[in-house]
């Protein structure tokens, strides 16, 4: 379901300036100690020359486990150890190289946050740790391409597909340079999701509703042509080969594609959408991590649902380790390398969820 991004932005203003309080900003372990259930195939967890498996597939009570395990560079159950900082970006070069061009009508400065309205329909949303920027071809795409878990219909698009006005190695070669001259430079170690928007499925999945949830067609584009060929790309960070989550804008914990931290649109015109919601710099401290084995973890999991009073069953389909970003206050974080859960209830109402644990105490993290 696709809302007219007037009504859409202000909402995403809210979420981005949200949970000034105390109570956003507090990191709380909660203690899950550890059971020794038998499963139905005590080897399916074995660590395996000092590594974690690459498939969990038992039975612990009510949650049954068939998820892959990517561990990425944890060798020998260890990772390093890092402190982190969150990047500032420099708000007049952010708006010197997203406004170039653009004509500015109005200007709003809020505390630490500043935004401009162009005469063309562009809006830039600058603070010192986000940027959210967006021209008129956005405006369209937001009607036709979607990863929220709601109206989700990104396998529509290709993940191969090149376009005239450059492929998508060239594009990516170009999106990365404009994020270095963003001041948003991510080295060489990031994960990339990239989708090809074609023209032609963007038309044919165009959708605009009104307040009313009617079709609104006054509000879809009135003509599509291959100059509306453009990339959508969710960006994360990674250290030493593992992906970076956290709680995203404050308000969201979940780690999933729909809330990468840098997600960016791009056509023959440069950069048509960009949201950048906080960049986190890491500095090695020079120490190893010894990581609690699968057994401990699963243990976690099984204890947390197998406790809780009902007769739902769990399914568990995924744990993908992260060094995850804790916010212990508005300029302090910390980081832990975690495993992400991805789990199912299975029955009438099956719905999916996450869970957070320390991959080195076994316990869970509540971002």
């Amino acid at each position: 379901m696709k809302i007219k991004l007037k009504y859409i932005i202000p909402m995403l203003m809210i979420i981005m300036t949200a949970c000034t309080s105390s109570s956003c900003s507090k990191k709380t372990l909660q203690e899950s100690s550890a059971v020794n259930n038998e499963s139905t195939d005590s080897s399916s967890t074995a660590q395996v020359g000092g590594n974690f498996p690459e498939k969990i597939n038992m039975e612990i009570e009510r949650v049954k486990f068939d998820a892959d395990v990517l561990a990425h560079s944890s060798e020998n159950m260890k990772v390093k150890s890092y402190k982190v900082t969150v990047r500032k970006f420099d708000k007049e070069k952010i708006k010197e190289n997203l406004l170039n061009g653009i004509e500015v009508a109005e200007t709003i400065n809020y505390e630490d946050e500043d935004s401009y309205s162009g005469t063309k329909e562009e809006y830039l949303s600058v603070s010192p740790t986000r940027i959210f920027f967006y021209k008129n071809l956005y405006m369209y795409v937001n009607h036709t391409f979607s990863l929220s878990e709601d109206n989700r219909n990104a396998e529509l698009y290709m993940k191969d597909t090149d376009f005239d006005f450059a492929s998508r190695d060239e594009a990516k070669e170009l999106i990365l340079k404009e994020l270095d001259s963003l001041g948003a430079r991510l080295g060489s170690d990031y994960f990339i999701n990239m989708y090809s928007l074609d023209y032609e499925t963007m038309k044919e999945n165009e959708e605009v509703l009104d307040m009313d949830g009617g079709l609104d067609k006054s509000a879809y584009k009135s003509n599509w042509s291959s100059k509306d060929n453009c990339y959508y790309l969710c960006i994360r960070q990674s250290v030493n080969g593992v992906p970076v989550g956290y709680k995203y804008s404050d308000a969201d914990e979940n780690i999933n594609e729909y809330n990468a931290p840098i997600q960016l649109l791009y056509s023959s015109s440069g950069i048509e959408f960009l949201n950048i919601d906080r960049i986190f710099d890491f500095s090695d401290k020079n120490e190893e991590v010894v990581l609690a084995d699968m057994d401990k973890i699963s243990a976690c999991i099984a204890k947390k649902y197998n406790d809780i009073l009902n007769e739902a069953k769990y399914s568990v389909n995924k744990l993908e380790l992260h060094y995850i970003c804790i916010k212990e206050s508005e300029t302090k974080y910390t980081v832990r390398p975690a495993w992400v859960v991805t789990m199912s209830q299975i029955g009438e109402n099956t719905y999916n969820f996450q869970m957070i644990i320390d991959a080195q105490t076994a316990k869970e993290i509540i971002l």
